[in-house]
């Protein structure tokens, strides 16, 4: 029988309901995993101030930000995977080029960059000038793009990866080696187990790899089609609370 020694979640569409909170039910699964000693992850596309208070809620020890770019143990990044600096820069100069300067964020080991100044966002933000030079290499970069093929070209042309986010008219753009798979590779390493060890719940195409290649890959009702199919299990929606259904079913 299955038992996970890594259980790793997605937040939203998996961990959150739609409305961005968490249930009971959930968190009280997660605090059962502490109990009995399975260390927990969060794998979010989110940036480490968006991410925080949900970790702190699951019991997360790990936080995988950006896509799998970074990792954070509790306050401290212990993994980055960035593009270079060149890359970065391209990237900004054809946006400008594109005229596509509507919403840039930019998450960094040292802070996250965005541009124009958005008043809604309450979080601490460094405020960057795209016709300057970036300082630093990206661990992503976010950008509202009117079509994919806009995205791929520039993509193709600084030599990067994109995907577009569910639901959205923003894309992100990072290296071809990073993702959510590639950032639990280095925490199986840290922990002295294997991917066959690790239990993970998902529902978007970021998703995808980490739900064909860990030992087990659990997808919510709500997930893509392709999501599902790459899945080993399928469990309930978010709004049904499905990671703590398929939890508290495995654990009992």
């Amino acid at each position: 029988m299955f038992f996970p020694k890594l259980i790793v979640t997605d937040l939203d569409g998996t961990a959150l309901k739609n409305d961005k909170t968490i249930s009971d039910r959930t968190i009280q699964a997660f605090s059962r995993c502490e109990q009995m000693g399975i260390p927990v992850a969060i794998a979010t596309a989110r940036y480490i101030y968006g991410a925080r208070p949900y970790a702190e809620a699951l019991h997360a020890r790990y936080q995988i930000l950006t896509d799998g770019t970074l990792i954070y143990e509790h306050e401290k990044c212990i993994y980055s995977n960035c593009m270079d600096l060149h890359t970065t820069r391209a990237l900004v100069r054809l946006l400008c080029e594109h005229k596509l300067t509507t919403h840039i964020a930019i998450p960094t080991e040292h802070g996250l960059y965005r541009y124009p100044k958005d008043p809604s966002v309450t979080h601490d933000y460094i405020l960057f000038s795209p016709e300057e030079p970036f300082p630093y290499p990206a661990n992503k970069m976010v950008v509202e793009i009117p079509t994919e093929g806009i995205a791929k070209e520039i993509a193709e042309k600084c030599g990067c990866a994109q995907l577009r986010y569910r639901g959205e008219d923003r894309y992100t753009f990072f290296d071809h080696s990073a993702s959510k798979l590639s950032a639990i590779r280095f925490l199986t390493q840290k922990l002295h187990i294997t991917l066959e060890d690790v239990l993970v719940f998902g529902d978007d195409l970021n998703d995808m790899e980490m739900i064909t290649h860990c030992g087990c890959g659990v997808a919510m009702k709500n997930a893509l089609p392709q999501v599902q199919a790459a899945a080993n299990a399928t469990t309930l929606s978010n709004e049904e609370d499905g990671v703590a259904v398929y939890l508290n079913t495995l654990l009992s």
